[in-house]
């Protein structure tokens, strides 16, 4: 019997008129138990480590759709990489990067969050999702 996630990564594969292939499933079975950022050559990376057999393309094919249906969630970007992270992992957070380093701490705060909602409202919008960050630098690369 598939598992209620997979019924419903399904069902949104149809309702997109995307076909419902079992190299998808396993994706999504792979993906959803990722923790930490990642990638897409992470990733890949990590997938083949647990001996599934993808390529980077189809990988970078189905990061829109993995996106979309809430599997993962889009993290950070940097000047040369975007970075995910499964949406089953932790409950929702932001990251403030190091431009210089790269470190990434992640933090949460209500009055942001919060404050996001109001400013939406405001301009007469309903937000769905939002990838905050902070770029500054990091105590050491301040030194």
């Amino acid at each position: 019997m598939k598992s209620k996630r997979k019924r419903d990564f399904s069902k949104f594969l149809r309702q997109k008129s995307y076909r419902v292939t079992a190299e998808r499933l396993r994706l999504l079975e792979r993906v959803r138990r990722q923790r930490g950022h990642f990638n897409v050559d992470e990733l890949v990376r990590r997938l083949h480590d647990q001996g599934l057999k993808v390529s980077r393309d189809m990988v970078y094919r189905n990061i829109p759709i993995l996106l979309e249906s809430g599997v993962i969630e889009q993290s950070f970007k940097t000047s040369r990489d975007t970075f995910y992270e499964s949406a089953y992992q932790k409950k929702h957070h932001d990251h403030i990067l190091c431009r210089q380093c790269g470190k990434v701490a992640e933090f949460e705060d209500t009055d942001i969050e919060k404050l996001q909602e109001t400013i939406a409202q405001r301009v007469g919008f309903k937000l769905e999702y939002h990838c905050h960050q902070l770029v500054g630098l990091c105590a050491k690369c301040r030194k």
